[in-house]
């Protein structure tokens, strides 16, 4: 095999591909498409909503994009796809694509975010939120004290009854997505690893993260604010958006053009909470009616007992096989793996198997801050192609 690796360190946002704009080849008029296209994606990366996700790729999209451009492929599977920001980079490119995420939530959101037009106008939507009444239920009674306040827990509670009542999937998965939003909003760090309800409620203490303003803003006004977002980014290009119904990434038949894989990142230094410790919560509410049952009371979280989500791929001893395993399935198509550099297996490690499996490999790597991390770490993007 031929093996070309290019490793390039591309820091920064740049508007113009000197690859592309400096090549004689190209007439003036091909110059002045090609920056014209460019500057419409990376408009459109400016209008998509925000995340607040824990690994979110939305401020590296101008950088995948960048770098996977020049490829040619018409559909794509976003195997590990999470906040779908990448999936909605590959629409405003015109691919056509396939989203997938062990979890359900996640799934929903997608099923939202990818959606050409939305289910319900915002006028309607608003009127729903307006009429959600507060419900001593399931949450109410189970985690009092540890993410909202009781007041927040019962109207949690009477949204997803009221939710739930609606025949329309579309416009279910509208108000969850909203309500998940909202929900990681009012929660410090976005997430529901701890039963720190006291971080928010303790006003003494001087914070050097969150936001106490939007911690204690009422569920209802962050939702009609998340329904915003959405509404002014919908677009319709022509593309095709496929979102699977949540199954393990090991599962989907190959085939598709491109595979981009960002999965989780197991530390070389310690062990973290895992992404369905992170989530639970919203997890539990996709599946109210069978939550309770579900509930881990020895935990102060009430983590789910039951999940498909696959500890595997957060396991030191099991990540690189798994990783190499669906590498390997998918050779015949362009692998682009999302990767960190401090992580295991080694990005080394990672891109000899990539050259093996592979005829051109590249690696791209991007500084950046972590939430939750002390310490800057390389993004790297590792590109494999037939």
């Amino acid at each position: 095999m031929l093996k070309n690796e290019n490793i390039i360190n591309n820091n920064e946002k740049y508007i113009v591909s000197k690859s592309h704009t400096e090549n004689p080849l190209l007439s003036e008029h091909d110059k002045e498409e090609f920056l014209s296209s460019d500057a419409l994606i990376y408009q459109k990366i400016k209008t998509f909503p925000k995340t607040r996700y824990y690994g979110s790729k939305r401020r590296l999209l101008s950088w995948i994009y960048d770098n996977t451009k020049h490829l040619k492929f018409d559909t794509v599977l976003d195997g590990f796809g999470g906040t779908a920001s990448v999936s909605l980079l590959f629409k405003a490119m015109g691919k056509n694509i396939t989203y997938n995420d062990i979890l359900t939530s996640n799934t929903i959101s997608a099923k939202v975010l990818l959606e050409n037009k939305l289910a319900m106008s915002i006028d309607s939507a608003e009127e729903f939120i307006d009429s959600i009444e507060p419900l001593e239920g399931l949450i109410y009674k189970n985690f009092t004290g540890a993410f909202y306040t009781d007041a927040e827990n019962m109207w949690i509670d009477g949204a997803v009854d009221r939710i739930n009542k609606l025949t329309n999937t579309k416009q279910k998965n509208l108000l969850f997505h909203c309500l998940f939003q909202a929900s990681l909003m009012k929660r410090p760090y976005n997430i529901f690893h701890r039963a720190n309800l006291n971080l928010r409620e303790n006003t003494k203490v001087k914070r050097s993260f969150g936001n106490l303003t939007t911690w204690n803003t009422a569920f209802p006004v962050l939702m009609k604010k998340i329904l915003f977002e959405i509404y002014r980014f919908q677009w319709d290009n022509g593309s095709t958006q496929k979102v699977l119904n949540s199954k393990p990434v090991e599962k989907i038949k190959k085939g598709y053009d491109l595979v981009y894989l960002d999965p989780p990142y197991v530390s070389n230094t310690k062990s973290g909470d895992g992404y369905l410790k992170k989530y639970h919560f919203l997890e539990g509410l996709t599946d109210y009616h069978n939550w309770e049952d579900k509930l881990n009371h020895k935990m102060k979280i009430k983590m789910l007992l039951q999940h498909p989500f696959s500890n595997d791929w957060e396991n030191k001893n099991t990540f690189a096989k798994l990783l190499f395993n669906l590498v390997d399935k998918h050779k015949e198509s362009i692998v682009v793996l999302s990767y960190v550099s401090n992580a295991v297996p080694s990005v080394k490690e990672i891109s000899d198997f990539f050259e093996s499996r592979f005829s051109k490999v590249t690696i791209n790597t991007f500084s950046l801050n972590h939430a939750l991390a002390k310490d800057r770490r390389n993004e790297i993007l590792i590109i494999g192609e037939p």
